[in-house]
């Protein structure tokens, strides 16, 4: 869950949440709703709907992080497929809310108010996300939000433990990236002139967004050599990423390059991708832009369960 948030004003929100507030009655209480089609993980979450004669309907979603693809990811997907389910009829779609849980005793984690283009009916795109408090989520809905995951989660059969492993990849042997939601900066397969641009411009980027902003070459060296620290002193799988970054602190790196290492670092947002991407598309095109050479990736290794009798 990489993407970068675009947070909206205060008085932005307040003023959405005033137009939009009703007293409304929770028709809809699906606790495993299936947000998408896709295989092999089509993402499920709580969805409550809200209506109230004459106003907009509130769909409030909630999700932790077993249930698939994200909320944050597939914001406009989610939000499109609930808008064709449970409101097929509208010219617009309901207003989205939605909640991602760390675990099903998450009680901190933010409500936030997901806008989008329509692009076509029941087909959003562009979200932005707005942090809301739980009393103007009371104040749109009428009544207390229930942000819980609900009795009704039926958590995923549980799979063999995989292991993270951090190896040194080169960038050009990554699959190339289809990055979303940057369309000014990060289009997609770029012409020769574009290339050409970008290396007689190479500041030009730097401020588009987070991903550009980075200097990932340093970083990049940076992380192969911590790796192979970690892998000289016997630290590897979920291991390495907090021995890493501890002594990238010592060191004195900043925050904010602290920040961008644990991108590469931390086995649950690094770049994984064989012949697609789990994670980093971003981060490679950026990569690809800056004429980075390598970087790390992580692989998800599981291990052998042994055969009883045959010798390990």
């Amino acid at each position: 869950m990489t993407s970068q948030s675009h947070h909206a004003p205060s008085d932005l929100v307040a003023r959405l949440v005033a137009e939009h507030a009703a007293r409304r009655m929770r028709t809809v209480d699906d606790h495993m709703f299936c947000g998408s089609e896709q295989c092999p993980a089509p993402g499920a979450f709580r969805l409550q709907l809200f209506t109230s004669a004459g106003f907009r309907p509130v769909v409030l979603a909630v999700q932790t992080i077993e249930d698939g693809p994200s909320l944050i990811n597939r914001a406009e997907e989610y939000a499109s497929v609930a808008w064709r389910c449970h409101r097929p009829n509208d010219t617009e779609p309901p207003l989205w809310i939605q909640r991602q849980l760390e675990d099903l005793d998450d009680d901190d984690s933010p409500f936030q108010l997901v806008t989008f283009q329509v692009a076509g009916h029941h087909r959003l795109t562009d979200p932005r996300w707005h942090q809301l408090t739980a009393a103007q989520v009371e104040q749109l809905l009428g009544q207390p939000a229930d942000g819980s995951r609900g009795d009704g989660y039926r958590p995923p059969p549980a799979e063999p433990e995989e292991i993270p492993v951090h190896e040194v990849t080169l960038v050009a042997d990554l699959p190339r990236p289809s990055p979303f939601r940057q369309p000014r900066c990060m289009p997609g397969p770029r012409s020769w002139r574009q290339l050409l641009f970008w290396r007689t411009h190479p500041a030009w980027p730097a401020s588009c967004c987070w991903y550009h902003e980075q200097d990932w070459a340093a970083l990049s060296e940076t992380a192969i050599t911590l790796v192979e620290d970690a892998h000289r002193d016997s630290v590897t799988g979920n291991d390495l990423a907090p021995y890493a970054l501890d002594k990238a602190r010592a060191a004195g790196l900043s925050s904010p390059d602290n920040h961008a290492l644990n991108t590469l670092l931390a086995p649950t947002l690094a770049i994984c991708a064989t012949t697609a991407f789990t994670n980093g598309q971003h981060r490679t095109q950026a990569m690809r832009d800056q004429g980075v050479n390598r970087t790390v990736t992580v692989r998800w290794h599981t291990p052998e369960t042994p055969t009883p009798g045959r010798p390990r």
